[in-house]
């Protein structure tokens, strides 16, 4: 447990001063640019959209109000027909692929349609 633990705050320790060393001060980067602003926070607004238009639609279908779904999911009101027009959008039956970067489910092995063994 305590190999965990210890493993577990040394790959965050990595990760900050990985994060920290990233980060450019004015003087030193001079040959990197960065993202324009609007770029960036165009895609945040979009993620946070497909992230949270799920959780608005349903709101919406239990009966609450714009208020109430305002201050639940923490977004402006001009997002509540967004996202209602965003999941009108979606197949029906749409999953979101996972994040990148995380290990896909293990698919169920088939059984064929027969039941396996009760083990005794």
């Amino acid at each position: 447990m305590k190999r965990k633990i210890g493993l577990a705050l040394a790959s965050g320790l990595a990760l900050l001063v990985a994060g920290c060393a990233s980060q450019t001060s004015s003087g030193a980067g001079a040959g990197t640019t960065a993202p324009p602003a609007a770029q960036t926070t165009e895609t945040s607004r979009n993620f946070n959209l497909s992230v949270k238009c799920p959780g608005v639609h349903y709101l919406k279908t239990k009966g609450w109000s714009n208020q109430q779904i305002m201050q639940q999911e923490s977004i402006e009101e001009q997002d509540i027909p967004a996202c209602e027009q965003w999941v009108q959008a979606q197949p029906k039956g749409y999953v979101p692929p996972p994040p990148p970067g995380t290990p896909m489910a293990a698919k169920a092995p088939a059984t064929g349609g027969t039941p396996a063994p009760a083990k005794q």
